[in-house]
């Protein structure tokens, strides 16, 4: 709606996985290189954990993009709230792409013949699971843990990243078992007043404006509200912009902001 009235290319403060938008705080960059690491070096598993809204998911949809120019090849799960069964069937259809078998022990079957195919093409796979705290089935973690048991003599077969909100990590503590195979373990933190601006800065960059449209009063209170969350720094960015822009004014002030925190509650 208020594109015209900044002449941007696309909106700013979209709640969506778009990796044009990844923006590298020290946090995300650090949490982006580890990860990096277990894939490049095709370790077993890794974790991302933080709180909601941090960007967990751009960072792994980032390592997808970057990943797959490298040749690798992914399995993205978004929905894992399914039984083991139905887990392995949509790891193994994101993989192949078509109808997968019904049988649990036909598709583990077919999951093991594509990765050995797949490692005989000189590739390698990975499976990022999100929102892996609302896994509550035991026998869906025994399931991933089986996964990383398909390995030749000096590598795994498969790279395996959880991602999800705190939680995760305690009911992975509870599973020795699977948390005996997690190499590394990351906890994303939000971020500071700083990292903030620069946050700001970066997507109206990439959304086509020069210079930043928020005042500085504006911009302490938008850190002050979101609490350096890139979710809710979405949300009333977005909202201050759209009542600036309800008004005709081209600068974000710092009572703009309020109404978008109202207007975003």
């Amino acid at each position: 709606m208020y594109q015209k009235h900044w002449n941007l290319k696309k909106l700013p403060f979209e709640n969506t996985p778009d990796t044009e938008f990844f923006f590298e705080s020290e946090k995300h960059e650090e949490a982006f290189s580890r990860l990096s690491y277990v894939i490049d070096e095709k370790k077993a598993c890794a974790v991302l954990t933080g709180a909601y809204g941090t960007g967990k998911t751009l960072v792994l949809k980032a390592l997808e993009r970057n990943f797959k120019k490298k040749g690798y090849v992914f399995s993205f799960v978004q929905n894992p709230r399914l039984d083991d069964l139905g887990l392995l069937k949509i790891i193994l259809h994101n993989l192949t792409g078509y109808n997968v078998p019904k049988q649990k022990e036909d598709v583990l079957m077919a999951i093991e013949r594509f990765l050995r195919d797949t490692f005989q093409d000189g590739k390698h796979v990975v499976v990022a699971i999100d929102e892996a705290q609302l896994i509550n089935d035991e026998n869906v973690f025994e399931e991933l843990r089986l996964l990383l048991n398909f390995q030749t003599e000096t590598r795994f077969l498969l790279t395996l990243i959880l991602s999800g909100q705190p939680e995760l990590r305690e009911k992975l503590d509870s599973n020795k078992q699977f948390s005996q195979r997690i190499t590394l373990s990351y906890r994303l933190q939000p971020l500071d007043f700083a990292e903030t601006r620069k946050y700001v800065e970066h997507r109206l960059e990439v959304a086509g404006l020069a210079e930043n449209i928020f005042d500085e009063r504006a911009m302490e209170l938008l850190y002050e509200r979101s609490g350096g969350i890139p979710r809710w720094i979405n949300n009333i960015a977005n909202m201050s912009m759209l009542t600036a822009f309800s008004k005709g004014e081209k600068i974000i002030t710092e009572a703009l902001v309020a109404e978008g925190v109202e207007s975003s509650k």
